[in-house]
């Protein structure tokens, strides 16, 4: 067909003549064959090196195995990050990556259960299901074995979660919470972050279910002693069942588990701090999210925050200066 089209128009005339009452078909075939024969020039006139080409470009590299992460080779790659985060290095061993929820709320009953020191959870906000009620029920048979033990542990518990989702309807995270901070009010701290761009009358006008778009604390992590899981998943059923997510676990590392506690404990303390009757409260110091200035308020949050990455950055170069003097040695 494509042989037949290339000869021209006069082709198809002489075929369809044959045919009586077909003009309107012997035009439109005459146009196809114009149109190939004009592509059959194009590819006449191309220069046989573009077909070359991919012949005479240069072999492609053989793929060889990255560097390892801790060094200085690997570490050149991710110089960038450095400059802006902290960076921790990791030893392969101690990752572990979760497969599924279920995987995932399992090892998160599982850490809190033989926690000693410190359980810190940092979410959007808790749902109010059975499996929710599950791990409440959870952290709260810790403490009181922290309590009733021989030699009784300092353990502490810090829950920080947005203010407007965990406020939402009746029964919600606040609820879910009340009686931790009822029965162990030393123990355990829930703190609920308000953005400071929800006030005045658009605070009154915007419904619960819309007044999160103006702004929340969505920070993922999950940390128990010196084991840190780093996810994006929320502490409600779906994503402890259903609802796959990615879910980093990071074992007995300390120095992240410590950056991890100090960031949400910093912005726990910018945060309203939920009180036994279920009010609220700011910390003594700080400005009030909603009801105060918002340029004092985020200036001071900024500053809260930033002394905890600034001063991990320094400890960072503090090390890496050590490594180098040493090497150099």
């Amino acid at each position: 067909v494509a042989a037949a089209a290339a000869a021209g128009p006069v082709f198809w005339r002489r075929l369809l003549g044959l045919l009586p009452g077909r003009p309107g078909l012997a035009a439109l075939l005459g146009r196809l064959s114009d149109r190939l024969g004009r592509n059959r020039d194009r590819q006449r006139r191309r220069s046989p090196w573009l077909l070359l080409a991919p012949l005479l470009s240069p072999a492609v590299p053989q793929v060889t195995s990255p560097p390892c992460c801790l060094c200085p080779e690997g570490v050149h790659r991710f110089q960038w990050i450095r400059n802006l985060v902290p960076e921790f290095g990791v030893s392969s061993s101690h990752v572990r990556v979760l497969s599924s929820p279920a995987e995932f709320f399992e090892l998160m009953k599982g850490q809190i259960r033989v926690a000693k020191r410190r359980v810190v959870m940092a979410s959007l906000y808790l749902g109010t299901g059975p499996l929710e009620q599950e791990l409440v029920d959870c952290l709260e048979s810790t403490l009181e074995k922290s309590l009733q033990a021989k030699f009784p542990s300092n353990l502490k518990v810090s829950i920080l979660l947005d203010f407007t989702r965990g406020s939402r309807g009746r029964k919600n995270s606040r609820t879910m919470l009340l009686p931790l901070l009822q029965r162990f009010p030393e123990q355990v701290r829930v703190s609920l972050f308000h953005t400071p761009h929800l006030r005045g009358l658009l605070r009154l006008l915007i419904p619960e279910r819309f007044n999160e778009t103006i702004g929340l604390q969505h920070i993922k992590v999950y940390l128990f002693d010196n084991s840190v899981i780093l996810s994006g998943a929320n502490l409600s059923d779906s994503y402890f069942t259903n609802r796959q997510d990615r879910y980093v676990f990071l074992q007995d590392c300390a120095e992240i588990a410590d950056f991890f506690t100090e960031l949400v404990d910093a912005v726990g303390d910018v945060s309203l701090q939920l009180q036994g009757d279920d009010t609220v409260q700011v910390v003594d110091g700080m400005v009030h999210p909603y009801k105060g200035d918002r340029t004092e308020y985020c200036k001071a949050a900024n500053k809260r925050v930033m002394d905890v990455i600034n001063s991990a950055r320094t400890r960072q170069q503090m090390l890496h200066a050590q490594t180098f003097h040493s090497n150099s040695l």
